[in-house]
């Protein structure tokens, strides 16, 4: 017996899905109904056409392996269409036996592509305006196909109809940030502040890392404005824009101390950076990589990284000893600096396992020639303990805020009261 998949349980996991839908989400989401619906009413076709003007185009189809008989994207005539019929009422929605019915003689299409029996109904939006039409059908007259069957339809059809309207409310949310993104760009609003990492031993300032601020009052941080850019594909225009501003940041700060910038390994995977500092200023770049999620190709990585180490460049991983930053993913890049994560740092002077974990750290990056950094400072006790510690250098509020370029300007003495 044919065990059909749980189509209850499929509509309400899709109704309760609140994520946006992307065009793949979309696409799958709608092709895992049709394949639904189908193989509950074991029928060999189903496909979700849109009304596009004078054409009718078959949108999503899903067929049995021997019954393809429709192209996705494939596109005709919308008048006097199998799907125009059914949207106008001139077919009946649920046809058992379509010769017996008389059908294959009003439908011209139907001598090309055998439809025996079908249920098909229309697939209208919100406002009243007929999307296209949703149709399963197959080669063989189906008897047992009753009411229940179109209920059946109907009810998936309401849900890809929201579908629908779902994605292009995002479609169009996303086209108005990515805007924004884009006139936030064009008016100089991304700026860089600098935060000063000191030695831990004298306090005095060895490098900085640049961090992105916004000078506008569109509802966006500069975390989130990284997550929209690399949502909507503007990751490397935001990223080259800070590549940009921190050529003007190695001009403004002192000339004896290191510069870190944030990369993604997305970004260096777009972008060739190699050329865009000049040697000099490539000697006091450190390339602070950020990555939340799983690199699946070192070797790749490591390709692209290879000219920007080779024109002088430095490379710190950031979070070390938090998420994906593991032992793995700091042995296989070789970096010059651990950036120990701040929930390392987080009241160490009072959590044994964070302080044998934090000289752990220290100790293996000794012996493998890597700087240590704390991020995240904030305490008096948390920097003594980290002293205590041999941890190398740090970062954070208690040694100094992030602040504009200019406040730690070359003329400016640097101090790690800043």
């Amino acid at each position: 017996m044919t065990k059909h998949p749980d189509v209850a349980r499929q509509l309400a996991e899709v109704i309760n899905d609140q994520t946006p839908q992307s065009a793949e989400t979309l696409k799958t989401a709608i092709s895992s109904l049709i394949r639904s619906v189908r193989n509950r009413l074991d029928m060999e076709v189903g496909f979700l056409s849109e009304f596009s003007e004078d054409k009718r185009v078959f949108r999503f189809v899903d067929c049995a392996r021997d019954a393809n008989l429709v192209s996705e994207d494939s596109c005709g005539p919308l008048k006097d269409s199998f799907c125009e019929m059914i949207a106008d009422g001139r077919l009946k929605q649920l046809v058992q036996d379509t010769e017996a019915s008389g059908e294959t003689e009003l439908v011209p299409e139907f001598t090309t592509i055998p439809v025996k029996s079908h249920v098909s109904v229309p697939v209208t939006l919100s406002d009243g305006h007929t999307f296209g039409t949703f149709c399963i059908f197959s080669r063989e007259v189906k008897p047992e196909l009753n009411r229940r069957s179109l209920m059946l339809v109907r009810v998936f059809a309401d849900v890809i109809a929201a579908l629908i309207e779902d994605a292009r409310k995002c479609g169009e949310e996303n086209r108005l940030r990515q805007q924004a993104i884009l006139d936030l760009l064009d008016r100089d609003e991304l700026l860089l502040h600098a935060q000063p990492i000191c030695g831990l031993e004298n306090k005095k300032v060895v490098g900085f890392e640049l961090l992105a601020r916004l000078s506008t009052d569109l509802d966006l941080s500069p975390a989130q404005l990284f997550i929209d850019a690399d949502r909507l594909g503007l990751s490397a225009a935001i990223g080259l824009r800070v590549i940009e501003k921190s050529r003007e940041a190695l001009a403004t700060l002192p000339d004896d101390v290191y510069v870190s910038v944030n990369v993604t390994p997305a970004f260096l995977e777009q972008c060739d950076i190699s050329a865009m500092y000049t040697a000099e200023e490539s000697s006091r770049i450190m390339l602070e990589l950020t990555e939340h999620d799983e690199i699946a190709d070192y070797d790749k990585l490591n390709e692209r990284l290879a000219p920007l180490r080779e024109a002088g460049m430095r490379l710190a991983i950031d979070d070390a000893g938090a998420g994906y930053a593991s032992m793995r993913h700091i042995l296989l890049l070789r970096p010059d600096m651990l950036k120990l994560d701040m929930s390392l740092i987080r009241d160490i002077d009072q959590d044994r396992d964070k302080q044998s974990l934090v000289a752990a750290l220290r100790g293996f990056a000794e012996v493998q020639g890597y700087k240590v950094v704390a991020e995240g400072i904030e305490t008096k006790e948390e920097l003594a303990e980290l002293e205590m510690l041999a941890v190398g250098c740090g970062q954070g509020y208690l040694l100094s805020r992030p602040q504009p370029i200019q406040t730690f300007s070359v003329e400016a003495p640097v101090t790690s009261d800043s």
